[in-house]
């Protein structure tokens, strides 16, 4: 009896354990409590040491009082501050949260105004990170200060990365500094997209620090929604929408609604994508506005991270973890100028340190995954485990991330995987199982095929060119690229969304079609908007495309022929079936669900 209120206490156990065991051990030692109190032996002492019994009941009641206190308030306990470290106390149990309906992709609109962090910000200070940018420098500060009013555009803060002839120079001359109301700041030598945040940053003064690609024109009226959506919590960090920049006119190359939002993926990527809610999980890179006083709560950027890449991640996942959040605001426009390899006007001027991208998104991942960590040893281009020669990690010591999850008491990242359910239960990154898809031996034309795996032709991670390839090759059960999963949000699904798609595990690649003997597949579109995606794997050992989108008006059926390739056809006609293969649940989803069987406080 003794261990209930002792287990409760010092592991966390969730509200309903004392509640449960109060009710079910009360009659229990009711029984003991009257012979203690009123039998024959019983002595003239006070109660509570005559009768061990009333004093367990006591000491029982006390904590189910505690834990009742405690779930009323809402109490976050902080997690475990070591980087590899087991996850810290949490809250609601498991059937509270896991696999649930999605709702978060129904979620209200943003919130209108969080009390406790509402303010009335006036100014904005634009910084500008340009590296050889030239004539493209000068455009996107005229647009800046063209779209912004007066009163409201504090400064445009130039950061030159060393650019030959300097942007101070030419084409930004001092007369055109002072129209513009340009502040300069030089770096004689190349530095890196993230230096150059950082700098321009720090030497901010406005209300709103709004940080914008140097190849970009902000629609008009684009201020408002920043100064509104950041006024209402100085934690947030809010997005513009990002259209098409037409670089001849430098003008909004067309109309439609553009993009925000991104989720991060365990290769530490990031992918785009669209759900119905306000909320953006993972920033795309350098287009937004956050509060002053945020910013240097959250200390800007991890400042041993170099070149470009990877701060998007970092930033992301201080802001949701550690008490802000990140928002859209649909009706700030800017339009971005995307890199094209066949004009080379839009190629970068500057040269990325070799690996310094792949550094930088170690850097974000360790420091934030915590024990998910462990999952970024199955993508090789991370190096995960090598040492550098003084045996430190290769990528770096990251204490100065660990300081702020530290000093601003951050949550997990299973809080915030859940956050985002509707991306990473309902969209399959956590799937309940991996499989082998091996073909069977019932129709008549497999033959030599029987027995081989659909095995994915690339590389663990993402795909560099957005597409892939799945062939037949003999099973290997030691080779993951022959690992599929459920995938994509099923729309037409309320209760369990997840799935409506087959996924190369550990890629970023989907089935779409069949083509010269061969599985197309493409980056998967986690929302489950796109046809071409929904295959599954059907109950009678079918690999099926649920609309027929691929050859005619029914549904076609993978099947293997006696020669090896792939086609597909009518599954009326077909014979073809497929055996899910040594099912396997991966690591990211056991440690998701033992978060969320813990019973702990975050998952609602």
């Amino acid at each position: 009896m003794w261990l209930v209120p002792i287990i409760s206490i010092v592991f966390g156990f969730a509200l309903w354990i004392p509640v449960f065991l109060s009710a079910a051990i009360t009659p229990v030692e009711i029984p003991k409590l009257r012979q203690q109190l009123f039998g024959n032996g019983a002595k003239k002492q006070l109660p509570c040491l005559r009768a061990p019994a009333l004093m367990r009941l006591v000491v029982l009641w006390v904590v189910q009082a505690w834990w009742i206190i405690l779930w009323r308030a809402g109490l976050d306990t902080p997690d475990a501050t070591d980087e590899l470290s087991a996850l810290g106390p949490l809250g609601r149990s498991h059937s509270a949260g896991l696999r649930g309906s999605g709702a978060v992709a129904r979620r209200s609109p943003v919130k209108a105004v969080d009390s406790a962090h509402a303010w009335a910000p006036q100014t904005l200070s634009v910084v500008l990170p340009c590296a050889g940018e030239g004539d493209f420098a000068l455009k996107t500060v005229r647009a800046v200060f063209e779209s912004t009013p007066s009163e409201v555009l504090h400064e445009i803060i130039v950061v030159d990365d060393g650019s030959d002839p300097p942007l101070g120079d030419d084409p930004i001359t001092p007369d055109l500094q002072r129209k513009y109301r340009v502040k300069i700041l030089r770096h004689k030598e190349t530095v890196g997209l993230i230096g150059a945040k950082q700098d321009g940053g720090a030497a901010a003064t406005g209300d709103i620090i709004v940080f914008f690609d140097c190849h970009v024109a902000p629609q008009p009226g684009w201020h408002s929604s920043f100064l509104r959506l950041v006024g209402e919590n100085y934690r947030r960090i809010v997005v513009p929408m990002i259209t098409n920049l037409d670089i001849d006119s430098w003008t909004q190359s067309d109309s439609g609604g553009g993009m925000a939002k991104c989720y991060l993926t365990w290769d530490a990527d990031f992918k785009w994508f669209n759900s119905e809610d306000p909320y953006v999980p993972v920033l795309s890179g350098g287009l937004l506005g956050i509060s002053r006083r945020w910013w240097n709560e959250t200390r800007g950027y991890d400042e041993h991270m170099h070149g470009w890449g990877g701060e998007n991640l970092d930033q992301s996942l201080r802001c949701w973890l550690c008490g802000g959040e990140i928002v859209m605001a649909k009706d700030a426009k800017v339009a971005h100028m995307w890199r094209v390899p066949s004009d080379p006007r839009t190629m970068p001027k500057y040269v990325v340190p070799p690996g310094a991208a792949a550094a930088n998104r170690m850097r974000a991942a360790v420091a934030w995954f915590g024990e998910y960590a462990e999952k970024l040893r199955q993508f090789p281009e991370l190096r995960a485990g090598e040492t550098a020669a003084d045996g430190t990690p290769w990528y770096g010591d990251i204490s100065n991330i660990i300081s702020v999850r530290k000093d601003l008491n951050c949550k997990s990242y299973s809080w915030f995987m859940h956050r985002f359910k509707h991306v990473y239960e309902d969209g399959g990154l956590l799937p309940r199982e991996t499989f082998s898809l091996r073909v069977g031996g019932s129709v008549a034309d497999s033959g030599s095929s029987s027995g081989k795996c659909l095995t994915y032709t690339g590389n663990a991670g993402t795909s560099s060119d957005g597409r892939g390839t799945a062939t037949l090759q003999e099973c290997d059960a030691r080779n993951d690229r022959q690992r599929w999963h459920g995938a994509n949000r099923d729309t037409s699904k309320a209760e369990q969304p997840c799935c409506s798609a087959l996924k190369a595990w550990n890629t970023d690649q989907c089935m779409t079609s069949v083509q010269g003997g061969m599985v197309l597949t493409f980056v998967c579109d986690v929302s489950g908007a796109s046809d071409e995606q929904l295959w599954e794997l059907s109950s009678d050992g079918h690999v099926k495309h649920k609309v027929g989108s691929i050859v005619g008006s029914s549904h076609y059926c993978l099947e293997a022929g006696i020669d090896g390739n792939l086609k597909v056809q009518s599954c009326t006609e077909s014979g073809g079936v497929w055996i899910k293969d040594k099912p396997v649940e991966p690591i990211e989803s056991r440690l998701y669900q033992k978060a969320s069987l813990a019973g702990y406080g975050w998952f609602g």
